[in-house]
């Protein structure tokens, strides 16, 4: 009796066994059906993602410039849909980068890519509210695209030189778009390139699914920084802001400049040209660089370097100095941005205000035309390169600030030693 009872009690117990592995083995079994992430493609995922984002604010002008062609809208509807795709991808990454940060990169980039193509393939059917939703659908989710990649971007230990690198990426994909543009809107009208926005959504779903990661840690150092030194971030926000608004006044009304200087359109053209070839040399010199100069000393020399070409540019009477210059605008805030947003990681560990820059400079970049008509309407060029250098030179103050307030006690060294 007693060999039964024992032989039953072990037949209980190891069914009790198996039974307790076979539910633990449920999660496992899921978890091998879950996409495997790869490693070595998170910084094409994260560059391809930025370009991304950022390629629906650089091709509103083709898109206008078709709606307009084509008379589907007129001047003021489309200006004001052209605004409202700029803040609705402002919005975007405000809204992910303030509620968004607590939920899986991995997951918003997909979503964020997948509502891309939506959007787009929205935008190409023939009726006027059709392109209205798609258009604004899409700038809201290209800004909630931008902020999980930067915020991700951050996070990492070699977080400049990645970021260079979607400079890079950004700068090449606009480059391609202008000039494949002409092929898709000659041949197909707007829909031809919100059909090649959505293709780049798809592949941008395809590498975020495999590259990002789909855990959103938090350093244990962010959750403990006091509430006080939040003000260090915001303000290198806003110094981003300033200086973008500070460099958009002048570069909006660069072709205006020439023409007062004396140049011809095809002059013009030839010198621009060549503009954008030369500006990828910031992002590819910030990325040679890295962090051997730490990250506050390159951004301020690259902050100084776009102060100087402020002042300069509006005096250039020969061709290759005024091409010099106006290259030298863009190229020295590609070099800029890289360590910008690097420093505003190193000051909040949690990423929140670095996913939230592009806003702001996209921000700052949208009020320059606003505020430098009033002085480009009265030919008043060099005042406007004066009010252009002291909004970058605010800037650069405000990270100075932003640095001290970080505890550092103005020592720009150990500013560059935070991890």
């Amino acid at each position: 009796m007693a060999s039964r009872q024992s032989d039953r009690e072990s037949e209980r117990s190891g069914a009790v066994a198996i039974g307790s592995d076979s539910r633990m083995s449920t999660p496992r079994i899921f978890a091998t059906l879950r996409p495997l992430r790869i490693s070595w493609m998170e910084v094409p995922a994260l560059c391809i993602g930025n370009a991304v984002g950022f390629m629906g604010a650089g091709s509103i002008p083709l898109w206008v410039a078709a709606m307009l062609k084509a008379e589907r809208l007129s001047a003021i509807q489309v200006g004001w849909l052209a605004s409202g795709e700029s803040f609705f991808l402002a919005g975007g990454v405000l809204a992910t980068s303030a509620w968004g940060r607590r939920a899986s990169p991995r997951n918003i980039a997909v979503t964020a890519a997948a509502v891309i193509a939506i959007a787009n393939a929205i935008a190409m059917f023939p009726w006027i509210e059709a392109l209205i939703v798609g258009r604004l659908l899409s700038g809201f989710a290209m800004g909630a695209l931008l902020a999980p990649v930067t915020r991700i971007a951050v996070r990492r230990s070699d977080a400049q030189r990645v970021l260079s690198l979607m400079q890079v990426a950004m700068v090449l994909l606009i480059m391609g778009v202008y000039v494949i543009s002409s092929t898709l809107i000659g041949r197909f009208g707007p829909a031809g390139l919100f059909a090649f926005m959505a293709l780049a959504a798809v592949v941008v779903a395809f590498t975020s699914l495999l590259g990002l990661p789909n855990l959103a840690e938090i350093p244990v150092e962010a959750k403990q920084i006091a509430r006080s030194l939040i003000l260090a971030p915001l303000l290198g926000c806003l110094g981003l802001a300033v200086i973008f608004t500070g460099q958009s006044m002048i570069w909006t009304y660069i072709m205006v400049i020439g023409n007062a200087l004396g140049f011809d359109g095809r002059t013009l053209g030839v010198s621009l040209a060549v503009v954008k070839p030369l500006a990828m040399l910031g992002p590819i010199a910030a990325h040679a660089l890295g962090e051997r100069a730490g990250l506050l000393w390159p951004l301020l020399f690259g902050l100084v370097l776009l102060v100087i070409d402020c002042l300069l540019v509006v005096d250039m009477h020969s061709p290759v100095g005024f091409c010099l210059s106006a290259a030298t605008l863009p190229l020295s805030q590609l070099f800029c941005v890289p360590y910008a947003i690097a420093f505003l990681g190193r000051l909040d560990l949690s990423g929140r205000f670095a996913a939230a820059a592009p806003a702001f400079m996209m921000t700052g970049g949208a009020l320059a035309p606003m505020l430098g008509s009033k002085f480009v309407g009265i030919g008043r060029f060099h005042l406007l390169s004066v009010i252009a250098a002291l909004c970058v030179s605010a800037g650069f103050a405000l990270f100075l600030i932003a640095a001290w307030l970080r505890g550092m006690k103005g020592s720009l060294r150990q500013v560059q030693n935070i991890v």
